[in-house]
C-alpha cells in the first residue's frame, strides 16, 4: 500500500488555506498546514520533509523564496500561489508552477499532481 503523500500547505490568508486544505484533502492528500509564515514553514519542514508544497508567494513575514530555496535543495516538488502574476521570487524559480488565485479551484490538485511527477515521492 502507498502512503498518502504529505502536502505543506504555507498560506497567510485563512479562509483560501482553508479552502486549499479542503481541496488537497478530497485528492487523497494529507495536509500539513497550513502556516501563515515563513518561519512555520521552514519549521514545518525540519521537522518532516513533505511530499510536495503549495506556497503562497506574499506571506505575512516576508516572501516564500527561502522556503521555496529549501524545497529545491532536497528536490521536493511545489508550486506557487499568487493573487497576481509577477513577482520578484517567481523569476528566481522559474521551473515553479505558479496558479494565479483566482484558479485555485479548478487547478489546483491537476497542476500539483502534474509538478509531483516531474520529481520522485519523498
Amino acid at each position: 500500500m502507498r502512503e498518502t503523500p504529505h502536502i505543506l500547505l504555507v498560506e497567510d490568508d485563512p479562509r483560501l488555506a482553508a479552502l486549499i486544505a479542503d481541496l488537497l484533502e478530497a485528492a487523497d492528500y494529507a495536509v500539513d498546514g497550513p502556516y501563515a509564515t515563513l518561519a512555520e514553514g521552514a519549521a514545518a519542514v525540519a521537522h518532516r520533509l513533505p511530499g510536495g508544497a503549495v506556497l503562497d508567494v506574499r506571506l505575512a513575514d516576508g516572501d516564500a523564496g527561502l522556503l521555496a530555496d529549501d524545497l529545491d535543495s532536497y528536490d521536493i516538488p511545489y508550486l506557487f500561489c499568487s493573487g497576481a502574476g509577477e513577482h520578484p521570487i517567481l523569476a528566481d524559480h522559474p521551473d515553479a508552477p505558479l496558479l494565479l488565485k483566482p484558479a485555485i479551484a479548478s487547478r489546483l490538485v491537476a497542476m500539483l499532481k502534474d509538478a509531483m511527477r516531474k520529481r520522485p515521492l519523498h
